[in-house]
Formats: structure tokens, sequence, C-alpha cells
């Protein structure tokens, strides 16, 4: 099969990217990767700003089958893009990818049951279309700022502040309250002359003790004297508790605002607390960022939190609309991204696809496209966990197409009402544009058990030669019970 004609083709050789590779060559099922960039890691090797982390445990993060071994529990993006360059050297997804690969359309073609890719580097053509480029886009959401020229200082994202040291002797405005704004702050405060932290709203955070404990740390010992399932179930349980907490957030708000009241009862003031650390949403929302060293800022007053919106900048500092102002000589935005969630055109027998609200099948096939695949991960925790387990099943559907010589699988494409598990601004942001999710709880304890079986039912199955039935209904191959249970339980 030449370069050109694939198989299976994934987009993006990142985090999703790389396990659909790993699992599609588990069962010797040819593929090629495009990535668009010159490197694999996706998010975690374009992006480089100071204190980028994952806010996931690194044990829960890494995979399955390539555990991360760790004295911590977060770590930071560089060690995240090493342990993925490492993985895809380890596991020879490296000589699959093609590099410098962008797509720009793809579109189907029911007569031969083909995708075809145009590209900056030529035309490929695929079987199943597997996109996996992640959902941010290439370049940051930035806000409009009024009499930003005015200023005589610098203004940038976060994403393009590459260098602290450029901050020395400067007094610093950080502008924003997630999870970036929360991880950078550390090493801006340390750089900085001074910094001020300057939320539109308070977030609810989460100060963690990076050190493993005691039975992640026994996890790990068991792991690596060859006794993998320990770590397994430390996972399983790690995943369990914080399926949980979200449920019992949402379910019982003041459970959760009582909990991050006493979280910071010995470093902030009541009164402090009520106006710097209160959201107006419930827990759980919106994410929570997860906080390194920021209660150690705090008690020693390194840093200023204010809570307030940007009037205008002056010349030498910002004014808010309550009439507060603040000098500042240097303005980091860590104001989030931009949702891109295609990244590509897509089209089916020559008509363009209308991705507005489609339905998300268990965050792996959208609604009316054939042969396509889009592994998501659970917005609330590690995306790994689900990745996985999409990437299991995607290959049990090839295999079941294979072994029965079918040409396509899709799913009917319905009205699902839009009932995001979160609600941050940048979801909120694109919202009427995004898919709407179906088929799963959003908790991968319980998906990864119950809900990501393969059940032919599930699915619209067809041949070249026939008109695909919605009724069509193809019986269960016979495997033995050791690969069922690899194939239908999560990770």
């Amino acid at each position: 099969m030449s370069k050109t004609e694939q198989e299976v083709i994934v987009v993006g050789a990142g985090l999703a990217g790389l396990a659909v590779s790993y699992y599609l060559a588990r069962q010797n099922i040819s593929h090629l990767i495009l990535e668009k960039s010159r490197r694999v890691g996706g998010i975690w090797s374009s992006m480089h700003w100071p204190g980028l982390r994952c806010d996931t445990e690194i044990q829960n993060y890494s995979y399955s089958f390539n555990p991360f071994i760790s004295s911590q529990y977060l770590v930071s993006g560089e060690t995240i893009a090493k342990y993925l360059r490492s993985t895809a050297q380890g596991f020879g997804m490296m000589e699959r990818v093609c590099f410098d690969t962008r797509v720009e359309r793809a579109q189907f073609c029911s007569r031969d049951a083909r995708w075809t890719l145009t590209t900056n580097r030529g035309v490929f053509r695929t079987r199943f279309l597997v996109n996996a480029n992640g959902y941010f886009d290439d370049r940051p959401y930035i806000p409009e700022l009024v009499n930003r020229d005015v200023f005589a200082g610098e203004v940038e994202h976060l994403f393009d502040l590459h260098d602290v040291a450029r901050l020395r002797n400067r007094r610093v405005l950080l502008v924003g309250s997630g999870a970036s704004a929360i991880s950078a702050t550390p090493a801006i405060a340390a750089a900085s002359k001074s910094l001020t932290l300057l939320q539109r709203s308070p977030s609810y955070i989460y100060e963690q003790d990076n050190r493993i404990g005691l039975f992640a740390d026994l996890a790990q010992r068991c792991y690596c004297r060859g006794y993998p399932m320990v770590l397994r179930v430390y996972n399983f349980l790690l995943q369990l508790k914080y399926d949980l907490l979200f449920v019992t957030f949402r379910a019982a708000p003041w459970v959760g605002r009582l909990f991050f009241r006493n979280h910071w009862r010995k470093s902030v003031s009541g009164r402090t607390y009520a106006k710097q650390f209160t959201p107006s949403y419930n827990p759980w929302e919106q994410r929570i960022p997860v906080a390194l060293g920021l209660r150690k800022l705090l008690e020693t007053n390194a840093i200023d939190v204010v809570t307030g919106n940007i009037e205008r900048f002056d010349r030498t500092g910002v004014r808010l609309t309550d009439g507060r102002r603040i000098e500042v000589d240097h303005c980091v935005l860590a104001t989030g991204f931009n949702l891109n969630f295609f990244r590509f055109e897509l089209a089916v027998d020559g008509r363009d696809v209308d991705t507005r609200r489609i339905n998300f099948y268990k965050g792996m096939m959208m609604g009316g496209i054939p042969n396509y695949f889009q592994p998501f991960g659970s917005p609330h925790t590690s995306f790994t966990r689900r990745i996985e387990t999409v990437s299991k099943l995607i290959v049990r559907i090839l295999c079941h197409m294979h072994q029965r010589g079918l040409d396509t699988v899709s799913i009917p494409r319905r009205s699902i009402r839009q009932n995001p598990r979160i609600t941050p601004g940048y979801i909120m942001r694109d919202l009427p544009r995004l898919p709407a999710f179906h088929g799963s709880l959003e908790l991968p304890s319980i998906d990864n058990l119950l809900f990501y079986r393969f059940r032919p039912r599930s699915y619209r199955f067809g041949k070249i030669d026939e008109r695909p039935s919605a009724n069509a209904i193809v019986d269960m191959p016979q495997i033995d019970s050791d690969q069922a249970r690899e194939w239908n339980y999560g990770s």
C-alpha cells in the first residue's frame, strides 16, 4: 500500500493520536499519522510558557501501556512533551508520522467508501479517518483592550511568554483566573518585581501537595517489579474519586463551597476569601485550577489578588470599571484559548457537513459522517483514561468490519440538546458551533465499564454495493473471554 493510500489515517500526533496509533498497531492495522508541526506531542510541544503543566496527576494522565513513574503528582509541560516523544520513539510511532502536513479538507465518497484528504503536502486517500488534532486553536483568545496602544509597557499573551527573565524589575499584571494563570503565577512572581493577579471573577482553586502519597508510591513500585495490576487499580480508584467529587459538587453545591472555604481557611481571611475566592457559579460548573505554591504566596503577601474588569489602559497602567487604578510595567494575558474543534472542512458526497451542534456519540463518532472517528476525553478529568478506551473501541469496530467484509460505519444524525458538562468561557463563547455529546455519562470510571462495550446494534454498517440500512444489525463475532475483557473494559 502506498504512503498516500492508507487503511487508516490519523490526524494529529498528540496525546490522542499516539494512543490511537498504539492500539491500531497492536492489531496490525496499517495507518499513517499526519502531523501539522515538526514534533509529536501536540499542545505540550507547541506551548512553552512559564509554569506550564497539567492539572491531572501524571500517574493517571500517562498511558496505561507506558506509565510515567514519578515522585510527583503534577509534572511540567516540558516533561510531558518528552514523555510523549519517548513513547512515540519506543513504540515505533515515529516511522508512521508524516510531519509538516496540515489537513485542509477531507471529503468522503460513498461510491468507493474512501476519504480524500487535501493537505499542504498533497492528496491522501484512506478508508477510515481518525481526527485526533485536539480542540484548541493555534492562537489564544485575546479580549478587546481599550487604549492598549497608549500603554507604554508591553502587553502579551501568556502563550507568547517564553522567557520570564524579561520581567525582572517590572511590575507585572497577570490577567486571568483559570488554570493557565494559576499555574504561571509562582514562576512570574519569582521573576518580577511585583505581581498583581487580576481576575474578572474568582475561581474555585485547589492547592495540591505535589509529593506522591504512600499508595501512589506503592503502586508504582509494584509496577516496576512486574505487578502492573496494582497501578491499574490505583488509577481506577483515583478516577473514581474524581468522578465522585464531580457528581457530589454538582448535586450538592454547598458541599463544594464548604470544602473550598475550609481548604483556604488558614491562608486568607474570611473577608478576602469572600471577595477574591468566591465565584458566582457553583463548584465544578467550570474546571477547577490546581495550584502549586499559591498558598505560600498568599500567606506571605508576595502577590496581590484583585477582582475587577479592565475599562481601559493608560500610559502607565490600567483603570478598572469600578474606578480603581493599577500601576504596571508589563501586562500578561492569561485569558484562555479559542476552540477549533474540527480544524479542517468536512464533506460527504460533495456536500459540506454542517458541524454546528452535530451529535457526538460517546466522544467518538459524529452523526451522519461515515468512517469518521474523533476521540475526545472527559472534560472534568484526565483525557487519557477515556482516550484509551475510545481508541480500543475504534479498533474493535474496524476489526469487526474486516471480519465481516463491511465497508462503512456511521451513526445517524440526530438532534441533541446542548448540555455541556462544564461551562467555562471558551465553551460558552462557541457553544452554538460545538458538537452535542451523548451516549455516555461523561464519568470515565463508570463509562469505561458500562458504556464502551462494542454493540453492533449501536452502529449503521454497510457495503459499497448495498445501501446502508438504519436498522442494519450485524452479529457479534466470536471472541474468547480474555480478548473480550481486553477490548470491552477501560484501562
